[in-house]
């Protein structure tokens, strides 16, 4: 018999189907007649007795389930009869309003969801459909094969992903369920109270973080989305094009940068052994550096002091105060009078290890105009790149051709 639209006798809600009563006032506490296991619900067997693996009569897919549709075929785009918003599914109520806090049936922690145990306790190990690929979870594929592109139905910027929102849209300021520490993300622990200590899965190096891999494996070269430019990094953009004008939490200083606290407050929040501990290991590897880079032994502090008060900041013709090493000890530079050239503070902290060619052109660009040392270091680097892009494309050929 076909089911109708009818009104429940015992709850007054409107349903379809072919009783007088709706499944919810139906549902009572029973013992399933297969597997004895109690269950509540208006069926004589629980829904682990019932699921089978079925073809699907819409799209031919395998399932295992209890209906003829799969999940994917069944739901359809409807209103939530709660808040009115717009969503797919096969449920009468969103997502969000059907979930409440509960305790797991499995491991007795309290969560916030709609089904009777939590994530953790929902996922097993298992092989992803698509790339065979070993992972723990609750669908069919993995996450990596799950994302694709798609727009955010808030700010409309393309990102990649599993959900409708980005993760910037999606981001509220909470407060640490465990350090109590307010933060904005999507997650209910902050960066800093999930990381632990764990093993890489590419690298076996043990570094300390919340991914499987560290941050050295997951960093490839790209191009940023905002200037273009070539970088080794895991976001989008670049480390320049993040960086906003923006009021430090702790001291309210305007700065420029990517994090809640200027650098000052972040040093001074460390603990002093950590502090300690850090200048040392900077000073002695620096240290270390210098001699290494040394040509005729080291340059004195009176050369130093004379290349210091020459003239102007040669990068951008401020009051020089520091002395910059033009082509950075880190990246094969010389400790010599040579490779030594007057900077002021903001130049010669924001520069850093950066080659000339990776720094800002307009600074570049003036040095190079101003000082016969930063021309000819840039000149040098022009043609090592043009060198390098020339082979590159000489072994693409050659791949090709083999």
């Amino acid at each position: 018999m076909a089911g109708k639209e009818r009104e429940c006798t015992g709850c007054g809600r409107t349903f379809t189907g072919t009783n007088r009563q709706c499944t919810g006032c139906r549902a009572a506490e029973r013992a399933c007649t297969e597997c004895g296991h109690v269950f509540t619900g208006a069926e004589r067997r629980c829904t682990r007795c019932r699921t089978a693996e079925h073809v699907c009569a819409d799209c031919g897919r395998t399932f295992t389930g209890t209906h003829r549709q799969c999940m994917g075929c069944q739901a359809t785009e409807r209103a939530c009869t709660e808040c009115g918003r717009t969503y797919t599914g096969t449920a009468r109520r969103c997502q969000r309003c059907r979930a409440t806090e509960r305790v797991c049936t499995g491991c007795a922690r309290t969560f916030t969801g709609a089904t009777r145990r939590c994530q953790r306790c929902q996922a097993t190990e298992r092989v992803c459909t698509d790339c065979k690929r070993m992972f723990t979870g609750t669908h069919r594929r993995c996450m990596r094969c799950q994302r694709t592109e798609r727009i955010c139905t808030d700010c409309k910027r393309i990102f990649t992903g599993t959900d409708r929102r980005c993760k910037a849209c999606q981001a509220t300021d909470r407060a640490c369920t465990d350090c109590k520490r307010m933060f904005t993300s999507t997650d209910r622990r902050c960066a800093g109270c999930q990381r632990t200590e764990r093993v890489c899965t590419d690298c076996k190096r043990v570094f300390t973080g919340i991914a499987r891999r560290c941050m050295r494996c997951q960093a490839t070269k790209r191009t940023c989305t905002d200037c273009e430019r070539m970088f080794t990094g895991t976001n989008r953009r670049c480390m320049r094009c993040h960086a906003t004008e923006r009021a430090c939490t702790e001291c309210g200083r305007t700065y420029t940068g990517t994090n809640r606290q200027c650098p000052a407050c972040v040093w001074g929040l460390l603990p002093e052994s950590e502090r300690n501990s850090r200048s040392r290991h900077g000073n002695n590897a620096r240290r270390a550096r210098k001699q290494a880079a040394e040509v005729n032994g080291p340059v004195s502090v009176e050369v130093y002091m004379a290349i210091a008060a020459s003239g102007p900041c040669v990068y951008c013709g401020a009051d020089s105060a520091h002395v910059d090493h033009i082509r950075p000890l880190s990246r094969g530079g010389w400790e010599h009078e040579s490779n030594l050239v007057g900077a002021c503070a903001h130049c010669n902290l924001s520069k850093g290890s950066a080659l000339l060619t990776g720094w800002l052109p307009e600074r570049v660009a003036y040095g190079a105009a101003h000082s016969p040392k930063v021309a000819a270091e840039l000149a040098r680097l022009t043609t090592e790149q043009a060198e390098l892009a020339e082979l590159a494309e000489l072994a693409e050929l050659a791949e090709v051709a083999s």
